[in-house]
C-alpha cells in the first residue's frame, strides 16, 4: 500500500496580506489586481496589529432529534457565522490629515463598507500578481476608538474598530487583471 498523502506546509508568518477595498464595482468572485492596488484599496497589513481579530466563520452543531429505538443522538450542522472581529491599528492622533499616521483611520469611517481581502501563502513584501489567490469577505465598519496597544513603555496609539461581516466569503479565487 502507498503512503498517504503529504503535502508540504504552506509558511503563514509573514505570508499574509490583508488589502480593504471600497469599490462598489470589486468583484469578490474575481477580484481585479486594479482594484486590490488602486485608490478605493488599502494595503492595511503593517497597519493591522497583530492582536487583530482574523476573521472566521463558527458553525452550530445541532442535536438531531432522537428516535424512540436510538440509543444514541447525533449531530447535524446548523447555522455558521460569519465574523471578522475587532481590528487594532497604528493611529498618530497628531498626525496631518492624509499622512501615513492618520491613512486607515480616515479610509474607515464608522458605517464605511467595503471587503476584508485577504493574500495568504504570499511575504507580505511581495507583489501581488494576476493569478495569485485571494478571499474576500463583505465588511460594514463600526465605531472607532483610541486606545493603547501594547504594555507600558512600549505602547502605541491604536485604533480599535469592529468590522462585521456583511455577506458570505469568497474563498480563494484567482486574482484576475
Amino acid at each position: 500500500m502507498a503512503a498517504g498523502l503529504r503535502p508540504d506546509g504552506t509558511k503563514a508568518y509573514r505570508q499574509t496580506r490583508i488589502i480593504l477595498v471600497k469599490d462598489a464595482t470589486y468583484d469578490p468572485n474575481s477580484p481585479s489586481l486594479a482594484k486590490l492596488t488602486g485608490a478605493s484599496a488599502l494595503d492595511v497589513t503593517n497597519m493591522f496589529y497583530e492582536s487583530s481579530a482574523s476573521p472566521r466563520s463558527t458553525t452550530n452543531l445541532v442535536t438531531a432529534p432522537r428516535r424512540v429505538g436510538d440509543g444514541a443522538s447525533y449531530q447535524r450542522v446548523g447555522t455558521s457565522q460569519e465574523e471578522i472581529g475587532e481590528v487594532r491599528y497604528s493611529f498618530d492622533p497628531q498626525a496631518a490629515a492624509l499622512s501615513n499616521g492618520k491613512k486607515c483611520f480616515e479610509f474607515l469611517p464608522e458605517l464605511t463598507t467595503g471587503y476584508y481581502v485577504t493574500i495568504m501563502g504570499l511575504p507580505d513584501s511581495g507583489t501581488l500578481a494576476v493569478g495569485a489567490f485571494a478571499t474576500s469577505r463583505p465588511f460594514e465598519a463600526g465605531s472607532q476608538d483610541e486606545v493603547p496597544e501594547g504594555d507600558g513603555e512600549a505602547a502605541e496609539v491604536a485604533i480599535a474598530q469592529t468590522l462585521a461581516a456583511t455577506g458570505p466569503k469568497s474563498l480563494n479565487k484567482a486574482i484576475v487583471t
